[in-house]
């Protein structure tokens, strides 16, 4: 399993609960510095599954801000006017 596909399953829960152990594990292993700091006790496991969380906001990585998808919405629609206005004019 991708190691974007187990975080989604073990931060939004959706491993059965005698499954959760072993998959939490797998999902701390696979980020060396948290592997680390829950081996040598300077975090929890549940402070490292917490710290993925963060990092990884809903489903993934952080999305871009709304102003961004936004000028990008709008960056997109007048390159698509454009090329209308340029074709009507020719």
């Amino acid at each position: 399993m991708s190691t974007a596909r187990l975080t989604w399953v073990v931060l939004d829960r959706l491993v059965p609960p005698d499954d959760e152990p072993a998959a939490r594990a797998a999902l701390i292993a696979r980020d060396r510095e948290l592997a680390i700091s829950v081996a040598t006790g300077v975090l929890s496991e549940d402070e490292a599954i917490e710290t993925l969380r963060r990092r990884h906001g809903v489903y993934g990585p952080a999305a871009p801000a709304p102003a961004v998808r936004t000028l990008a919405v709008l960056v997109a629609l007048l390159l698509v006017l454009g090329s209308l206005a340029a074709a009507l004019l020719h």
